[in-house]
């Protein structure tokens, strides 16, 4: 028996896949549950709903931590992490970018634990996390935990020292077999075993300054790597929507939009699958229940024609809407 979700319910869902914190998520599930339309149909989404709204309430509530986690949990369409040198603009970057408050000043070190916010970009959203800086004085422990569990780096340098700044960060992560590599490149042939290489966008900060496109055409030709580089400057507002775009497109993800049968497609809401998944993907990040019935799909969009009946392996297009029976 088809589900029949309510606009209602479909707003809840956005505002439980856009929690962050504990308390948000609990707030999110028992508005969805309260405006599910209460029929067969619906019965193990309401128990999957109550199970999910129990393991949290069971949580214990976080304290004043002894220590720093090494880990961040992943929101949104994909975890961003920002490394690089004391004052290269990365705090300045999330507190324009997203809706986080991190401390912002001139002096270095001024960021001491791990700061998320998320980021939207047309009509998603990506997690970033600002970190202490890497340098040689000091590197918080933890912060390489972090690095490797993001889905991206940013390495965010000033333009006023951007080669010291990108060669010491790399000498640093390398000395923890972290690798840095240009964002859609292949792991290297003579890749170190036991090494994690980390997709890598080059962000240099700063680009309002005096002589700046200047420097950065001198720091672009004296780089022994080719990274794809984004020049921004928070106070002029330059590239933040390009930063946005490369960074899309750096994640190698898509975007697949839902709709009911009868119904318009809600293209306000859209599933962030990876590039090649099928229709049994998006199927499986939807529901479980929905994934074991699937029956068949219909899609409108780049890899079908419009409302053509496909089948589970079906591969999935950015942009595709997708009609799933079940």
């Amino acid at each position: 028996m088809p589900a029949n979700l309510t606009p209602e319910y479909k707003d809840a869902e956005a505002q439980y896949r856009g929690a962050v914190t504990r308390e948000e998520k609990i707030a999110a599930l028992e508005r969805m549950l309260r405006v599910i339309p209460k029929h067969k149909g619906t019965d193990k989404l309401q128990a999957d709903l109550r199970s999910r709204l129990s393991r949290l309430k069971r949580e214990p509530k976080k304290k004043g931590a002894r220590g720093h986690s090494h880990k961040v949990p992943h929101e949104g369409a994909g975890q961003v992490v920002l490394v690089g040198p004391p004052n290269a603009g990365k705090s300045s970057l999330v507190a324009s970018l997203t809706h986080a408050n991190p401390e912002v000043a001139s002096y270095p070190m001024t960021t001491r634990e791990a700061i998320p916010g998320m980021m939207p970009y047309k009509d998603v959203a990506f997690q970033l996390v600002d970190l202490p800086p890497v340098c040689e004085e000091h590197v918080e422990p933890w912060v390489y935990d972090v690095v490797r569990g993001g889905d991206l780096v940013w390495l965010v340098v000033s333009i006023e020292r951007p080669l010291v700044g990108v060669e010491v960060a790399l000498e640093l992560l390398q000395e923890k077999a972290i690798g840095l590599q240009p964002a859609g490149a292949a792991v290297p042939e003579d890749a170190r075993p036991g090494w994690l290489y980390k997709d890598t966008l080059l962000v240099v900060t700063g680009m309002d300054r005096d002589g700046a496109d200047g420097d950065l055409e001198a720091l672009l030709e004296l780089l022994e790597i080719q990274w794809p580089t984004v020049p921004v400057s928070t106070v002029a507002e330059l590239g933040l929507e390009q930063l946005g775009k490369q960074t899309f497109d750096a994640l190698d993800i898509m975007r697949i939009y839902t709709k009911e049968p009868g119904k318009e497609a809600d293209m306000t809401q859209p599933f962030t699958l990876r590039r090649g998944s099928t229709v049994g993907d998006l199927a499986r990040s939807i529901h479980k229940d929905v994934a074991d019935g699937l029956k068949f799909a219909r899609v409108w969009g780049p890899s079908a024609f419009d409302g053509q009946s496909v089948k589970v392996a079906h591969v999935l297009e950015e942009g595709d809407v997708v009609e799933i029976h079940w």
